[in-house]
């Protein structure tokens, strides 16, 4: 592998039609905590986290055949400390030399990962503010009614005094 592939700023692995694992750059390894000679020969299996590796099977394989190629799938790898590390992978299914081989790029998403739980964090307390709200203005409405009906009992109250101060001056 040239030096370029071998430190480009996403990771790069070549799969044999099999699965296997033939080709990976330091960049991904650097990612997982292996060496070369750890992953090289294993199949993909040994880096996906249990969720991912029935995800790949199911999905990798019919879409790869299907289309050669596989765009943004989601998968979290394993590192070997054990840390899980989402990515996205995109491949690409290519004959050579009587092989076929699956070329894919790994990026890793950390960043994306805290972007979405900042959102539903923000989304959350929106969702609480708006419950919240609604709470205020249903007791603005019912104070809004109670003094309706206080300023219709006044209106009465004053009616009635008015009355009474009209019979007085008669009377």
């Amino acid at each position: 592998m040239n030096d370029t592939l071998n430190r480009i700023p996403c990771g790069y692995l070549s799969l044999l039609d099999d699965n296997k694992i033939s080709v990976v750059n330091q960049t991904l390894l650097d990612l997982l905590g292996y060496d070369y000679n750890a992953l090289r020969g294993l199949s993909i299996d040994s880096i996906l986290s249990n969720s991912s590796r029935i995800f790949f099977r199911i999905y990798f394989t019919p879409l790869i055949l299907l289309n050669t190629k596989v765009n943004e799938m989601f998968l979290t790898l394993m590192s070997s400390s054990g840390e899980e590390i989402p990515v996205l992978l995109n491949a690409v299914r290519l004959e050579m030399d009587g092989s076929v081989r699956h070329e894919c790029v790994v990026f890793p998403i950390h960043r994306q990962m805290e972007y979405e739980q900042q959102i539903s964090r923000s989304e959350a307390a929106a969702n609480k503010a708006r419950n919240q709200l609604q709470l205020l203005q249903s007791a603005l409405e019912d104070k809004q009614r109670s003094l309706s009906i206080l300023k219709e009992q006044i209106e009465i109250y004053t009616n009635q005094m008015e009355e009474m101060k009209v019979k007085l001056d008669k009377g």
